[in-house]
């Protein structure tokens, strides 16, 4: 079993501190109307957009063994990320902070037919109630976590053959640097990145395969220019009455999301 340091290492440190630079201000954050941190489950939810060869879906499926088996999702949300390793997975196990995004991982996996288990609330915190599965995947949820250590961990704990992971080059509120600028005078960060990531996993003794690859698709709700204004708007901590504003300023600098992932595996060690 990896071991972690004494207290976390100077990568770890790293990670933690750069991505602390990404707390909205105080002042700013007091006159939000809703947190702005939170996800639409729309963006999330599995739809014919799914597309079952990205890099992370085939990377995980080469270690599923080919008669069946079951995969954890961490950070489910809808179920994108474990949907597309149906089959050869036979059963799923989500988990979620939120109810209603295991709600709709229920819904996919009824939808395709697929055994399914959920466990409701924050990693690694919910860890001790969680089962180990062949495979742990983790989409979209690194830069969501400061305290990169025990997180990954935990997710190596309960993975029998193999985690994957994918996440952005860089953080994935980048896109909206340009809009800080302009509705709040606000500079936002420049890190930390996919190898600040690397570091922290090969700093704990894990040796993790990386590579970057084309984004797989979004699903249709992404693309939805009202939802891209309700989004952008909770991003940014502005109010709804500043929605017309916002649609001109983004139909004069079209939000530019990153178009690459990186795909990160390594070695389990679950053994229950």
């Amino acid at each position: 079993m990896v071991e972690p340091a004494v207290g976390p290492g100077p990568a770890a440190l790293r990670w933690a501190e750069r991505l602390g630079e990404w707390a909205v201000p105080q002042h700013i954050l007091d006159q939000a109307p809703v947190p702005p941190w939170a996800h639409d489950v729309a963006t999330f939810t599995v739809d014919e957009s799914l597309d079952r060869d990205t890099t992370s879906a085939r990377w995980a499926r080469e270690v599923l063994p080919p008669s069946g088996g079951t995969v954890l999702d961490v950070g489910c949300g809808g179920g994108r990320s474990s949907l597309a390793l149906v089959p050869p997975a036979t059963e799923l196990i989500g988990v979620d902070q939120s109810e209603a995004m295991l709600q709709a991982f229920v819904e996919a996996c009824a939808r395709a037919g697929v055994a399914r288990r959920t466990v409701q609330g924050r990693w690694p915190d919910v860890a001790p109630d969680t089962p180990v599965a062949d495979v742990v995947v983790c989409h979209h949820v690194f830069y969501n976590v400061a305290d990169l250590v025990p997180f990954v961990l935990a997710l190596t704990d309960h993975a029998r053959l193999a985690v994957v992971v994918e996440l952005p080059p860089r953080h994935p509120q980048s896109a909206l640097n340009d809009a800080w600028r302009h509705f709040w005078g606000v500079e936002r960060p420049d890190g930390p990145t996919d190898a600040d990531a690397v570091a922290v996993l090969r700093e704990i003794g894990l040796d993790p395969e990386a590579t970057r690859s084309p984004r797989g698709p979004l699903a249709r709700s992404v693309s939805d220019p009202a939802a891209a204004v309700a989004s952008a708007r909770r991003r940014l901590c502005l109010t709804p009455d500043r929605d017309d504003e916002l649609a001109a300023y983004l139909a004069e600098h079209p939000l530019v999301w990153m178009s690459e992932v990186t795909t990160l595996r390594w070695a389990g060690e679950g053994t229950v």
